[in-house]
């Protein structure tokens, strides 16, 4: 059986990755769909994603006994998958996760034809952060698809609130993404300030299903969906 995995990645912490797979969780409620939280420092999926339930969630480190990152630990993990009968796979990597990405693909296996051995169409989703972030966001983006170059498809997304203040460079990141043929996206918009954007966030944080938002920000939360989400 053929299965679509989606990684959400981002070697810069705090940009989003976790607010983009609660959404993406929300999107997709159909039963043969698994979240993987594969972030051993804060594990903010399992938090958020509790709504899903034992069937839909799961966690797994990939470190050693000595917490150093194992690469190997997480193809693993990947053959363990093929065996699943999960049609689609959504994983949220933490920071340290990430950054090893890049070095699997590039110097551990042929990581495509890992890939297609096991029956899996891969696609990344990066996170670009604004601000302070934005710089880090960015470098990250261009190792990977360095590495990747053009095997598999690669989503950029931007954190819509984190630009708010930048819309410089928002501007260039979509102009960036248009000129290295990337899909370029938007996903995010909740301040914090507002009675509904911070409603919302409170959710997210406390593993919220849509249900059980008040009806001011659930329907806040359905729009954000069907904006940014509602074409998965």
């Amino acid at each position: 059986m053929s299965r679509i995995i989606e990684f959400t990645l981002q070697s810069k912490g705090g940009v989003g990755k976790s607010l983009h797979t609660y959404c993406r969780a929300l999107s997709v409620p159909e039963e043969h769909s698994l979240f993987v939280d594969v972030d051993s420092s804060t594990q903010t999926s399992t938090r958020q994603l509790k709504f899903l339930g034992p069937e839909r969630l799961e966690t797994i480190s990939l470190l050693d006994a000595r917490d150093v990152l194992v690469r190997d630990k997480f193809l693993g993990y990947m053959e363990s998958l093929s065996e699943s009968n999960f049609e689609r796979i959504y994983m949220d990597f933490g920071a340290p996760e990430s950054e090893q990405i890049p070095a699997l693909i590039q110097r551990d296996i042929p990581f495509k034809e890992f890939c297609d051995e096991l029956g899996f169409t891969v696609a990344f989703n990066i996170i670009i952060g604004g601000g302070g972030a934005y710089k880090a966001s960015v470098d990250y983006l261009q190792k990977l698809v360095s590495v990747v170059d053009s095997k598999f498809e690669t989503i950029v997304w931007e954190n819509i609130t984190s630009f708010n203040q930048f819309p410089a460079l928002s501007k260039e990141l979509a102009g960036n993404c248009k000129r290295m043929g990337l899909r370029y996206r938007r996903f995010g918009d909740f301040e914090p300030s507002t009675l509904l954007g911070g409603q919302v966030l409170d959710g997210i944080r406390k593993g919220f299903a849509l249900s059980d938002y008040t009806p001011g920000a659930r329907i806040r939360l359905k729009k954000e969906l069907n904006e940014h989400f509602g074409n998965e």
